[in-house]
């Protein structure tokens, strides 16, 4: 699916994210992510030690709500199925983010542990930010 141009500008601020995978139980686990835009897909990373990776290996439908930082109810939704999780990029992304984000050289929390990129593709995109009244004051 083609990303809204809307959706994609978002990218440019350090938007909010929550990722939100499948327990082996089915139960829902939700944790807050970096995420950014590669082509067709929404990237992310994280550790093997994390949650979420054995969930995405095992189940790779997700869903991300990602919000822009200067209004909270300028939120889309996204489901969409992991298409990748590879050993190659997690570290650099996560430095990449550090720096654009807090303004520090490396991602501190990475320290002699593995970090893996997670490619995922959306399947759906819904802007939520249109159920604002016009004229809304938003607090």
């Amino acid at each position: 699916m083609e990303m809204p141009k809307k959706f994609v500008e978002m990218f440019e601020k350090n938007v909010f994210s929550s990722l939100s995978t499948i327990m082996e139980d089915g139960s829902p686990h939700v944790v807050p992510v970096w995420v950014g835009i590669d082509g067709k897909y929404i990237i992310t990373a994280g550790g093997t030690e994390h949650v979420r990776h054995a969930n995405m290996k095992r189940d790779p439908r997700v869903a991300l709500t990602v919000s822009a930082p200067g209004n909270p109810y300028e939120v889309y939704l996204v489901r969409g199925k992991v298409a990748s999780m590879s050993k190659q990029g997690g570290k650099e992304f996560l430095d990449r983010e550090a720096r654009r984000r807090w303004g520090i050289k490396e991602y501190p929390f990475q320290k002699r542990k593995e970090r893996y990129l997670v490619q995922i593709l959306p399947e759906k995109i819904i802007d939520t930010s249109s159920v604002i009244p016009d004229g809304a004051e938003i607090r």
